[in-house]
């Protein structure tokens, strides 16, 4: 996707209503084959990036950058995915997001990832493939979540998570290991059988 070379700042569009891309965005926005996006959500809005003056005061960063939202993607309502400021916000192939998720500017979502309801993913993530960010979890600034892994329901994130492992807040914080140690889970072929909230890619339909 080419930058913005005039640097607009966008407010996001909602598609609500729309049968294509009002011309404005079709620099910053593109969306694949076969998505389903439901009502409310906004898209390549600007992200939120500020730097402070010698006075203190606020500037806003510009952003450079769109969003890609590729085949065969399911995104809920009332979603937020911010355009990207260094490079585009990428959602991959047949990833499904369910309501209420703000997603970041710079980040990158795999193929066949599952985002739960209310999660916060932010900027510069990097999410593998055939992974699932449950319910209401929060992926701090720049962590790397690897390829088939999981990361549990409420869970704060600020750790890298390597391929095939899970991460969710136990009681006495965060824990990370393989999944294959993990009572919640167990693997078969390359996707996750069990998921930490009793639903998974291999048994959810959408």
């Amino acid at each position: 996707m080419t930058k913005s070379s005039s640097n607009p700042i966008f407010g996001g569009i909602c598609l609500d209503g729309l049968k294509k891309i009002p011309e404005d965005y079709r620099d910053i926005l593109h969306i694949g084959d076969n998505v389903f996006i439901k009502s409310g959500t906004i898209l390549a809005g600007e992200g939120f990036h500020f730097r402070r003056d010698e006075y203190n005061k606020l500037i806003f960063t510009p952003h450079r950058h769109g969003v890609q939202i590729l085949d065969d993607v399911h995104v809920g309502s009332h979603c937020t995915i911010d355009r990207g400021r260094v490079r585009d916000t990428i959602i991959g192939k047949g990833t499904k997001i369910d309501n209420g998720t703000h997603i970041s500017h710079n980040c990158v979502i795999g193929e066949n990832c599952i985002i739960g309801q209310g999660a916060s993913i932010l900027g510069s993530v990097e999410i593998g493939d055939n992974t699932e960010i449950w319910s209401h979890s929060t992926i701090h600034q720049g962590v790397k979540v690897g390829n088939n892994c999981a990361v549990g329901a409420n869970t704060y994130l600020r750790k890298n998570v390597p391929d095939n492992h899970v991460a969710f807040t136990g009681l006495a914080g965060l824990v990370i290991k393989p999944m294959n140690q993990s009572k919640k889970y167990k693997k078969r072929g390359g996707g996750v059988v069990k998921a930490l909230n009793g639903k998974s890619s291999n048994d959810s339909s959408w």
